[in-house]
């Protein structure tokens, strides 16, 4: 009898771990999914991104005035608010033209938001910013937010922030007897953008893969950038050719803006 419990105990071991196998093996084929198509997903998310803000509107009646701090409130055009104005009557459309792979471009649209310009400034796509900023996904839920100012250098963010931000103007600022900074006329706007402007189809935090994603910006300061320390401006060696991709003119593997040679 024990060598018949040892000889069941030893099968039924086995018959679990090729159970557990199959199952797990199971899963993995189920999880795992083909990369869409950019450009088919590039149509589906400018829908979404239309039927969103012709759905939407801001509190623009709150911008008509010179308070600096209004917030950008989005809210569904319904009831008592059927006659506010879309958001898409409000927004700039522009095209992106994304390089897939050598030879190979995808459009994509990027819709910008300006409730207030800003006086200053406008940073290039590679410069520094100092911004309070909150990411939203298109039902409206924080995925993102910085509580605080922060500053950013635009090369180390999603294309449709960099490319979408230079639409607004930094402000000024003046400091009280406590050494504490307060701005004024700084610019606010919201950047619209399709996957392949953001995270494409890398799920990141509470990013679902494949979703369009919206930024609210306050710009207070802007800083033009030389990474490379070499005397010419990064904005003037980042990409010079316009395909979203940084220039490097030598080859030698080494980003222009980042190459001091």
């Amino acid at each position: 009898m024990g060598n018949l419990k040892k000889v069941f105990l030893k099968f039924f071991y086995i018959y679990i771990v090729v159970f557990v196998s199959i199952i797990y093996s199971c899963n993995n084929d189920d999880e795992i999914e083909p990369p869409r198509d950019f450009g088919e997903q590039a149509v589906l998310d400018e829908q979404s991104l239309e039927d969103f803000l012709s759905t939407h509107f801001y509190n623009y009646e709150d911008f008509q005035n010179d308070d600096s701090n209004v917030n950008i409130i989005f809210d569904s055009i319904y009831g008592e608010n059927s006659n506010k104005i879309p958001l898409i009557n409000q927004v700039n459309k522009s095209i992106i033209n994304v390089r897939i792979s050598e030879g190979s471009y995808v459009d994509h649209p990027i819709y910008t938001l300006i409730a207030r310009q800003g006086i200053g400034e406008s940073p290039s796509v590679v410069d520094s910013t100092y911004v309070s900023y909150e990411g939203l996904l298109l039902n409206k839920s924080t995925f993102d937010k910085s509580f605080t100012p922060i500053w950013f250098d635009l090369t180390s963010v999603v294309r449709g922030f960099r490319e979408g931000i230079p639409a607004l103007k930094s402000g000024e600022f003046s400091v009280d007897q406590n050494n504490v900074p307060s701005f004024s006329n700084f610019g606010q706007g919201a950047i619209f953008m399709p996957s392949g402007l953001g995270y494409f189809g890398r799920a990141t935090g509470s990013i679902p893969a494949y979703s369009p994603i919206i930024f609210k910006i306050d710009l207070f300061l802007v800083k033009q950038t030389d990474h490379d320390g070499d005397g010419i401006l990064s904005s003037l060696e980042y990409d010079n050719d316009e395909d979203g991709i940084p220039d490097d003119s030598d080859g030698d593997g080494l980003a222009d803006y980042l190459d001091s040679d």
